[in-house]
């Protein structure tokens, strides 16, 4: 089977996260799963217009950063484990100690992504969708590889030279599928809080019991498909290394 045919990277997918589940489900339920919940907690209900202003923006900040450092710890480590296929020897501990100390790199990178996706976009949408396909291993580059963000950045879009277009295909594959899957289980997420809150007998208004069972359906789904969208592309950018070198 062709080495970046959409079938054998999903099926390493799987199995990469079944082999270490012992290690990215807690990573992806400490670090994905219990952000979101607070942040839909604290954010959730205020419009745009609302949020970090007046009154809001010491309790805004004071959520959102601490949900943004754990979302980049948790890239960082699930990265690492997934890219290299095990812990290399490191225990959990370690691991995220070593994540932590790649944040600032980890978050340079991102903003560097996010200017050149910008750039990108407003030059039409296909050059900004063209340029997250060449930039999108830089995260599992730079947590196993390259730590210098400038740099893990040149070697993704060294990594994708050639392969853009099989990426783009991949990236919307994954993207439609998530979605969909996504619309499913907000479904289900919904019923399950409806028939929550009747069974209760509690105000359909704010945070009641339905309303948690909701959110919580829906943060265990985020967490689990983006542990999988990292996975996928760590093991994607695993491979175009390891061909590139040898």
């Amino acid at each position: 089977m062709d080495q970046l045919a959409f079938a054998r990277i999903w099926q390493e997918t799987l199995a990469t996260a079944r082999r270490h589940a012992e290690i990215l489900v807690p990573v992806a339920a400490a670090f994905m799963f219990l952000p979101q919940l607070i942040f839909g907690w604290r954010l959730g209900d205020a419009t745009p217009g609302e949020l970090f202003r007046g009154d809001r923006l010491a309790g805004d900040f004071l959520v959102f950063l601490p949900v943004l450092l754990a979302s980049f710890l948790g890239q960082l480590t699930i990265s690492f484990v997934s890219f290299n296929d095990g812990t290399a020897g490191f225990t959990l501990g370690q691991l995220l100690r070593r994540s932590a100390l790649l944040l600032l790199p980890a978050f340079a990178a991102s903003l560097m992504q996010a200017i050149a996706f910008g750039f990108g976009f407003l030059l039409f949408v296909l050059p900004g969708i063209w340029l997250v396909s060449r930039l999108i291993l830089a995260m599992p580059i730079l947590a196993s590889v390259q730590p210098d963000p400038v740099l893990a950045l040149k070697e993704s879009w060294r990594l994708t030279s050639g392969n853009s277009l099989r990426i783009l295909g991949m990236m919307s594959m994954l993207a439609l599928g998530f979605l969909l899957i996504t619309i499913g289980i907000s479904g289900i997420g919904a019923a399950i809080g409806v028939i929550s809150t009747i069974a209760t007998e509690q105000p359909t208004e704010g945070w009641g019991v339905g309303r948690w069972m909701f959110e919580t359906v829906m943060a265990a789904a985020s967490a689990v498909l983006g542990l999988l969208w990292i996975c996928f592309f760590a093991r994607l950018a695993r491979i175009l290394f390891d061909t590139r070198k040898a």
